[in-house]
């Protein structure tokens, strides 16, 4: 039996319930946000350490006000975003001053116990990114019989391949478009680097020392999907596809189709504001885990969209998260409950996509879900459970 809703309410999804807010308007309305706010993130990877908190005060105010921004001029290819453009081949007069050859930076220090050496070789970093985007790390702390082999373990995590009655986890149509994979990946590694340098500029904004959240993103949990959902115009609004949602992870990279317009954000009246594509722009929201992390300073605002392109970026699987211990005042009992990060991921996965390949398996082995683990996805199940 379905109940009925009050017209005079918005209603959306958050922390896995139903909620809803009263639509505020006239002498009832608050004063809330209107639109997204716009933020130049080319600083984000600045060597210089008070153009970095500069950049994180404009991004806290964004994140704690509206808990949406625009990320405009990301450090990811133009092209990989959709938004691919083209330049002039300048020659003789017209030829600009610019690089004519990869830096090379030798990173034998990049563990030295000595701060100074490290901002040293920094200085030389930040050179090297900011004239050109790329550059030499010679003598990296890697042994170089290893490096072939790390790589090949990795794309082993990535893949899960190589284990005996496991499942792969990511479902390509390699049939139809074979180079989807490559780009997807060469997507993902330059959100990834992106998001890895943003989580230090969150902490920068709660007033933290930027490695504050470093142990708690070791290894993060990412993942990157491309959704469309289709309007149904006979539908109500409780049998929508997509309902209003807050994300669950940190932070979300959500990329726009251009003329695709979709994704909307609500405010405190439970209006819906509109986020239209930005050309060269991710939309950056804080999820329910920055929220907590941040003991409610940075909110998980509820939005929807239609068609996107997000990654979601979570702490490492192997985690417990509660509140910052700084962002506790003395005496104050923290608002939120700490969890394990991948068994709580196990049981989101179990519950959304129950026609899983992989969470079939995990329901005909008879694992207990207290006994839930991240690890279980990269291992295959015990053939005397009869799955392997």
């Amino acid at each position: 039996m379905t109940t009925e809703r009050d017209p005079n309410r918005v209603y959306y999804r958050a922390g896995g319930f139903e909620q809803s807010r009263p639509i505020l308007k006239g002498a009832d309305a608050k004063e809330t946000f209107e639109f997204i706010p716009i933020v130049d993130v080319t600083n984000v990877f600045s060597p210089d350490l008070e153009v970095r908190k500069k950049l994180a005060v404009e991004i806290g105010r964004a994140v704690t006000e509206v808990g949406f921004f625009y990320a405009v001029n990301p450090p990811v290819d133009t092209r990989l975003m959709g938004f691919e453009q083209s330049r002039p081949i300048l020659k003789g007069a017209d030829a600009k001053e610019t690089f004519e050859f990869i830096p090379i930076v030798d990173v034998t220090n990049v563990f030295s116990p000595d701060l100074e050496v490290r901002k040293k070789l920094a200085v030389e970093i930040g050179r090297a990114v900011t004239e050109v985007g790329f550059f030499y790390a010679v003598n990296p702390p890697v042994d170089t019989r290893l490096m072939g082999i790390l790589l090949r373990m990795i794309l082993d995590v990535i893949e899960l391949i190589d284990y005996p009655g496991s499942v792969p986890l990511n479902q390509w149509p390699d049939d139809v478009l074979p180079e989807l994979r490559k780009v997807v990946y060469e997507y993902y590694r330059e959100c990834f680097t992106f998001a890895k340098a943003l989580i230090r500029i969150f902490a920068l904004a709660l007033d933290l020392e930027e490695t504050a959240f470093d142990e708690t993103f070791n290894a993060p949990l990412t993942d990157i999907l491309i959704q469309h959902y289709f309007a149904s115009p006979d539908r109500k609004d409780h049998e929508e596809i997509l309902f209003p949602h807050a994300d669950f992870s940190a932070f979300t990279l959500l990329l726009n189709q251009r003329d695709i317009p979709g994704l909307e954000v609500l405010n405190a009246n439970g209006i819906w504001v509109p986020a239209p594509p930005i050309e060269h722009a991710f939309v950056v929201n804080t999820g329910a885990y920055f929220e907590l992390l941040s003991n409610s300073r940075f909110p998980a605002t509820l939005g929807i969209e239609r068609f996107s392109f997000p990654i979601f970026y979570s702490p490492d699987p192997a985690t417990f998260v509660k509140p910052h211990p700084a962002l506790v005042k003395e005496g104050e009992e923290s608002k939120h409950t700490p969890h394990h990060i991948g068994q709580r991921y196990i049981k989101g996965l179990v519950h959304n996509a129950p026609d899983h390949p992989w969470v079939k398996k995990l329901k005909a082995s008879g694992i207990k879900e207290e006994d839930y683990k991240w690890e279980l996805l990269s291992q295959p199940f015990a053939a005397e459970n009869g799955t392997a």
